[in-house]
């Protein structure tokens, strides 16, 4: 009876899971992936075979060896379970699912542990993977505490979804929002471009912080690599893509929000630049927290530019959702398309281009979207 749980859960979470993140596992698998299996060295001639290997398992050994390699694979780990906890917890709410809470407390707790254990390994296999190659890496060339962790590390993380999972199932209070959490903000000014920023405080509050996690990643890892550019503008402006991009799924909700729950705004007498300006207040205040960050670590100069790329990249890469709808497969792979060719003009030292650029895109699409919705 315990198998017969198992499949069901697989048919019913792990197939829908891997259907609706084949775009997030794909990035994964070729930024990340790639390169941490097996990175080949250019100029091999003055290398023996044993250094050849060792550098191609550079990024592997940092991994577990370097505490800050040790922090970013760590984290990715964890992001990983945070957003496989919140597509298994969002899927327990849809309605073809429910006979899930009578059919499973049919079984004890501990074989919803272990069915429960079962299914989130299945969907952590993408890290599994990763983690059993440092290990065996790891344990090659000398390395034994951090390999000899991982796999408690991952067990752990495992285990905390599954008894996050059978928690979810079991409980027999309907998981409502606590209305009280949110009576301090009924005083609260509420203008029509910040409606997003409550609605991330009342139901985004994990997509919101898994994204700062990944932006604050990028941004440390930056300025950790980079140690003696400090000056130089194209870090800056290397880190104002990377956190546009660290963005993209909380753009793809608002976008969705913006479709369904305002959807009587559109008939409001408001103009052209009214919403433009309304999206750029919007994505700035979602971006505060780096913004501040930005301006503390650079000069007033460099931390405007900066401030002023990431905010335009960010209005480009929503407007590009107008003519896609809500289609996150096309969105993500334009995105990181964009992300490329970005990356190329910021390396050749035309980031003040790039700002033109994006800001007179973003303006555009937008114009166009705006007339069109108005026919």
């Amino acid at each position: 009876m315990k198998r017969a749980l198992i499949r069901v859960l697989i048919k019913t979470m792990v197939k829908g899971f891997y259907q609706a993140h084949t775009g997030l596992l794909l990035s994964l698998f070729i930024l990340i992936f790639i390169n941490f299996f097996y990175t080949p060295v250019l100029n091999q001639t003055h290398l023996t075979q044993e250094q050849i290997i060792r550098n191609a398992l550079k990024l592997v050994l940092t991994t577990v060896s370097e505490p800050l390699g040790v922090l970013v694979l760590f984290s990715l780990w964890l992001v990983y379970s945070l957003k496989s906890g919140q597509y298994v917890a969002r899927r327990l709410k849809a309605v073809d699912v429910q006979f899930l809470f009578y059919s499973s407390n049919a079984f004890s707790q501990a074989n919803q542990l272990i069915a429960w254990s079962v299914v989130q390994l299945i969907i952590a296999l993408p890290i599994a993977g990763l983690g059993v190659f440092a290990m065996i890496i790891g344990f090659a060339y000398g390395h034994w505490i951090i390999p000899g962790l991982i796999p408690f590390y991952l067990a752990a993380l495992i285990v905390g979804n599954a008894f996050f999972y059978t928690h979810l199932i079991t409980s027999t209070v309907s998981n409502t929002v606590d209305n009280n959490r949110l009576l301090g903000l009924r005083n609260w000014p509420k203008p029509l471009f910040s409606l997003f920023v409550y609605e991330v405080i009342h139901k985004k509050r994990v997509t919101y912080l898994v994204t700062k996690c990944i932006s604050a990643i990028s941004l440390v890892l930056m300025l950790s690599v980079f140690s003696d550019s400090h000056t130089d503008i194209r870090l800056f402006g290397l880190i104002s893509l990377c956190i546009a991009l660290a963005h993209s799924l909380l753009l793809y909700e608002s976008s969705v929000f913006e479709s369904y729950s305002l959807r009587f705004a559109r008939s409001f007498p408001i103009s052209y630049w009214q919403r433009y300006g309304q999206q750029w207040c919007l994505y700035s205040l979602l971006l505060l927290p780096e913004l501040l960050l930005l301006f503390t670590l650079s000069d007033w100069s460099e931390g405007l530019l900066c401030s002023l790329l990431a905010t335009s990249l960010l209005l480009l890469f929503r407007a590009v959702l107008y003519p896609l709808g809500q289609r996150m497969d096309w969105y993500l792979r334009i995105v990181f398309g964009l992300f490329t060719v970005f990356l190329l003009i910021i390396l050749f030292g035309l980031t003040e281009w790039l700002l033109v650029g994006a800001l007179a895109s973003s303006w555009g699409l937008n114009y166009c979207y705006y007339y069109s919705s108005l026919e």
